[in-house]
């Protein structure tokens, strides 16, 4: 009799609601403690290379281009370009578009000192990557992969357009915006730098038969450079009138 009236001392529910509050306690104590905690924490500040203006997939970095501000290592994430490396990647293309502000990663950045493009290219011609414009509708659906013809064009006697192949068979290893990166040998950059004031578009070859040949007369260096310096004396000689005339125009 005694022990039933000991045991009806504390109700089953209100000892079901007193284990409730302890645990309700303990959880609270908790998050008390996470909370201060996560206050007193010290927030980790890295030097992270942001964009100071638009810039769009396939532009090159410029001086100014990218600006050095502080920002939370946690909140940034990823592999971001530091603002030490600025001038490392000055100079190069840019594959996405930002926003003033928006950091930059090395993954935007296929021709960055984190490497990209070394397993498409053969040591043993010493190849690199080239990034060249080219005119035509068909640079915009090239894609990496794909072997392309390189064709030159220029105005002849009577305003009679000629064509000529400038290289065969490139392989293009990469696109950026309406850039097109191709494998090249140092010779054959050469020779796309002199030839392009010929107006270079370009034609796709399939991939059942790259190793046709166009029905074209490949260009030599002793062909483009004199024609080369034919236009920059003609530019230069241009220059000259319209800056006398206070009208200089920038193509």
């Amino acid at each position: 009799m005694a022990d039933e009236q000991k045991a009806s001392l504390i109700p089953s529910g209100s000892l079901r609601t007193l284990i409730i509050a302890v645990l309700l306690g303990v959880v609270g104590i908790a998050l008390m403690n996470m909370y201060f905690r996560s206050r007193t924490k010290k927030v980790q500040w890295v030097s992270v290379a942001v964009a100071t203006k638009q810039i769009t997939g396939g532009d090159t970095i410029r001086n100014g281009s990218l600006v050095a501000k502080d920002l939370p290592k946690e909140v940034i994430g990823g592999k971001f370009v530091e603002g030490k490396d600025i001038v490392a990647v000055t100079g190069r293309v840019v594959g996405v578009e930002m926003d003033p502000g928006q950091p930059l990663y090395w993954n935007a950045i296929p021709l960055s000192a984190q490497g990209g493009y070394d397993k498409y290219l053969r040591p043993e011609l010493r190849e690199r990557a080239f990034a060249l414009t080219l005119g035509g509708v068909l640079s915009s659906g090239t894609r990496a992969g794909d072997v392309i013809d390189i064709l030159g064009t220029y105005s002849s006697e009577g305003s009679r357009r000629t064509a000529f192949e400038v290289l065969p068979a490139v392989t293009v290893i990469d696109k950026i915006g309406s850039v097109l990166v191709l494998s090249v040998t140092p010779e054959e950059q050469l020779l796309l730098l002199a030839a392009q004031p010929f107006e270079l578009t370009m034609s796709i070859r399939s991939k059942l038969e790259p190793n046709t040949d166009l029905k074209m007369t490949p260009v030599s260096m002793n062909e483009v450079l004199p024609r080369a310096k034919e236009l920059g004396t003609a530019r230069a000689a241009r220059l000259r009138k319209e800056a006398a005339d206070g009208k200089i125009q920038r193509d």
